[in-house]
């Protein structure tokens, strides 16, 4: 499966009511995020990511030299393979010294979530501060819309033009779904006056050509 696909399913889903807040930032629960998911992408698998210290032993976090940690998570949809680290840190984003097992376990957690929405788009828009998920973006159906209608003789000497005028409604609605349909239906509208004012031409000239014969 294409990865464009399952960012354009997953970060359309509205996950605000399971929103939590740790401090002053809001997250999502790990539990909510993995059973989401699952209902689309039941093949999810993950892991975190293991070091051997100096001493050989295999840790799942990292030590820096100041006593602070970071975890580091793999999230893996088919073929689709991503990657996210995370340091752990206290309520107000602060890094933790001599970290606990608690706050090493809940933060690889916090991890696992995080990489799900910035690797996969499920509830991305939290960590960007946004209230809502943006909308789904454009589809490849639309570009093979797109491209039937701009074969149209109408569009024969308008071609740079149209294309334009595409690239700047999507550049300024950020790729959305809906601002590509209503372009569509633009172009639409005007090959149907284009034909309309075509055959309206046609049939005149039909009935001026009966009255000479008359």
């Amino acid at each position: 499966m294409k990865m464009q696909e399952i960012w354009n399913k997953l970060s359309t889903i509205d996950v605000n009511e399971h929103k939590k807040k740790r401090g002053q930032f809001d997250y999502l629960p790990w539990n909510v995020a993995i059973s989401t998911i699952m209902e689309h992408y039941p093949d999810i698998n993950y892991d975190f990511l293991h070091y051997t210290d100096s001493n050989g032993m295999v840790k799942d976090y990292i030590v820096a030299p100041d006593g602070s940690c970071s975890v580091e998570c793999v999230v893996n949809i088919g073929d689709n393979t991503k990657k996210m680290f995370l340091a752990v840190t206290d309520y107000n984003n602060k890094a933790i010294k001599n970290p606990s097992s608690v706050d090493i376990n809940n933060t690889k957690m916090r991890c696992l979530t995080k990489c799900i929405a910035t690797g996969y788009g499920l509830g991305w828009y939290i960590y960007l501060g946004d209230a809502l998920p943006q909308e789904e973006f454009y589809s490849e159906e639309q570009k093979a819309e797109f491209q039937e209608l701009y074969n149209h003789e109408f569009f024969q000497d308008k071609k740079q033009k149209t294309k334009q005028g595409l690239t700047k409604i999507l550049k300024k609605n950020n790729n959305s779904k809906s601002s590509y349909q209503h372009y569509l239906d633009e172009m639409q509208k005007a090959i149907d006056d284009y034909d309309n004012e075509k055959a309206e031409s046609i049939n005149q000239d039909l009935d001026d050509q009966l009255k000479e014969k008359l």
